[in-house]
């Protein structure tokens, strides 16, 4: 009987042709570069942690009455706006909605980071309620921020800082929205 010999590559030449990819970052087949649920959940806890630390600087110069000056005469970036009754009220609201939508967000993310990695539908869904959490929170605080905008007009150093700060956030919150449609469960 004839013996037919089938070539059968290795697997050590398989393992040198596969490139590398960035750590936490994969690719689907669109080379679309998607976060992994591990880096989405490091950006919601990143974001929700510099609200709490604004937060608590604020509460901390609030509580020891440390004078801010904001007028036009001692500052050129920070300037009390004058807003209308309705714009204060809108303010009040919009900022109790971020400061109560960032609690749900750094629980979700906290949780996720700490459950195993076998868990991949479980973290996949934590890390969806955290970043939609986020993405909900940051629009209400460019809502806000539009208020503030809109009752002092004349303050430019606040428009740059609040809107880099607003699109970087929002675009930090749409790539990682993304990388979860794409990219699925781990």
């Amino acid at each position: 009987m004839d013996e037919k010999v089938i070539d059968v590559p290795a697997r050590s030449l398989d393992k040198k042709t596969t490139k590398k990819k960035a750590a936490g970052f994969k690719t689907d087949k669109s080379g679309f570069p998607t976060m992994s649920v591990k880096e989405v959940f490091k950006w919601a806890l990143v974001t929700a942690s510099f609200v709490a630390v604004a937060f608590g600087v604020t509460a901390a110069v609030a509580i020891a009455n440390i004078p801010v000056p904001c007028s036009l005469q001692t500052s050129k970036i920070l300037q009390c706006p004058d807003l209308t009754p309705a714009q204060d009220v809108a303010v009040e609201s919009y900022g109790e909605g971020f400061l109560w939508l960032t609690v749900p967000q750094a629980t979700a993310a906290t949780v996720g980071l700490l459950l195993p990695r076998r868990h991949a539908r479980s973290r996949w869904s934590l890390a969806f309620l955290a970043i939609v959490s986020a993405t909900v929170a940051h629009y209400t605080f460019g809502r806000m921020i539009h208020i503030f905008v809109a009752a002092n007009p004349g303050d430019v150093g606040f428009k740059i800082l609040a809107g880099f700060g607003m699109t970087a956030f929002l675009g930090g919150d749409l790539l990682s929205l993304l990388s979860l449609v794409i990219g699925g469960p781990e």
